[in-house]
């Protein structure tokens, strides 16, 4: 038969392109694998209007889906959803760029300098093993509810995954390199911008991603427990006046927003990866 398998159990080159759905006709449920993703959401919508349909939960717990789609609508015909974001959306660069400015210089120093590590280094790791949380009732007593607070605790929990990135690729830089910098007869600051910097690329961008996501978190919970605007805020109002439905549209945009954010970051780290190969 034309299409049986050939004696080296391997496939004609045309049945192998169309069987792996990357040939021109390949099978419609391969062709549509970029909607795998949204599979379990459109399960989880289906099992939702079930229950919401026949009353398996009570409405007052789980507001149906139509009503939740309303309220999204008109949080953001109103721009209070987009208001809300933007402000968290500061916070978080902000707690972050303060972040980036204590732990990459320091965790480049502790990777570089055994003296600077062994002072620094266990008392550093004591502070920031702490969870942000454990840290806000003590940093409200000096801080208040201010901004001060809400951009400290996203620093907070930002400032760990760049420590540990910078310090671990600044200690396992290869040797090779600063032998260029002799042989270039570079200064310490040439050596940093065009030497070290680089090759540190690729594991400061991973530290840099994951302190995005701690400090998304972080900036939720401190605005859940002490802020009066930010989309956790938006979150805490809509439980305390019992509009579920208000609630769940912030779960979701939070989520969303979220994976918005490390997607995008992945995307820019593939591209770093390529642009800055380790070795």
């Amino acid at each position: 038969m034309s299409h049986q398998i050939e004696a080296g159990g391997a496939l004609p080159a045309g049945r192998a392109a169309w069987w792996s759905g990357r040939g021109d006709k390949a099978p419609l449920v391969w062709r549509g694998r970029a909607f795998l993703p949204i599979v379990l959401p459109l399960l989880l919508l289906l099992v939702w209007s079930v229950s919401a349909r026949y009353e398996l939960i009570s409405p007052l717990i789980l507001p149906p889906p139509s009503l939740v789609l309303q309220t999204a609508v008109e949080l953001i015909g109103t721009g209070q959803l987009q208001s809300e974001l933007a402000i968290s959306f500061l916070r978080v660069v902000q707690g972050l760029l303060l972040a980036v400015v204590l732990a990459i210089p320091l965790g480049i120093a502790m990777g570089r300098s055994k003296r600077v590590d062994a002072y620094l280094g266990p008392f550093i790791r004591a502070i920031w093993f702490v969870p942000s949380l454990g840290w806000i009732p003590f940093l409200m007593l000096f801080l208040g509810i201010s901004e001060a607070l809400k951009i400290t605790v996203i620093a907070k929990a930002c400032f760990l995954p760049l420590l540990v990135n910078s310090y671990e690729s600044a200690r396992i830089l290869p040797r090779r390199l600063s032998e260029v910098g002799d042989v270039l007869e570079l200064s310490r600051f040439a050596r940093l911008r065009f030497i070290v910097l680089p090759a540190m690329a690729p594991a400061l961008f991973t530290g840099f991603r994951t302190s995005v996501g701690k400090g998304w978190q972080a900036l939720v919970v401190v605005e859940m427990i002490a802020s009066a605007s930010g989309i956790g805020y938006l979150m805490t109002w809509g439980r305390t006046m019992f509009q579920l439905d208000i609630l769940i549209v912030v779960v979701i945009v939070i989520g969303l927003a979220g994976w918005a954010l490390d997607y995008g970051l992945l995307h820019a780290q593939t591209w770093l990866g390529r642009k800055f190969p380790r070795g």
